[in-house]
């Protein structure tokens, strides 16, 4: 039977933040300045109508963020549904990757954005979060 996870981590995730506690080893540096927290909200609403209810999009985009606006726009047309399992390209200028995890339990957050400096390498930061979702007892 599948935990159920921490409610202040997936708090936490939801602002697109680390849980208290996680290894921050190997992941990349986070941004909270205003323009990161907006596109964070801003591609959460775009996108969070178009899930399933057992349906969690993690995405991660490289800062600096330049073009907000036209980011979230391209964004959300790149990720339209039907949504495939993957994505990774270029959008703006920013290095952006984005996986759908199938069947993360209706509390699970629907859209998770990551903004990060571009070293180090965001390659764990993905699969970090997809193991807090679909942790299992």
């Amino acid at each position: 039977m599948g935990a159920h996870p921490d409610p202040a981590a997936l708090k936490a995730l939801t602002a697109g933040r680390l849980p208290p506690g996680s290894p921050l080893a190997g992941l990349p540096r986070l941004r909270f300045d205003r323009v990161a927290q907006r596109l964070v909200r801003n591609v959460q609403a775009a996108l969070c109508e178009r899930l399933g209810d057992a349906d969690t999009l993690v995405v991660t985009v490289t800062a600096p963020i330049r073009q907000p606006a036209r980011t979230v726009d391209t964004l959300a047309s790149k990720l339209k549904a039907p949504l495939s399992r993957a994505f990774e390209g270029i959008v703006c200028g920013n290095r952006v990757r984005a996986r759908l995890l199938r069947r993360t339990g209706k509390a699970a957050p629907r859209v998770i954005v990551f903004v990060h400096n571009p070293r180090p390498a965001v390659d764990g930061l993905i699969e970090w979060a997809q193991s807090l979702l679909l942790r299992r007892d």
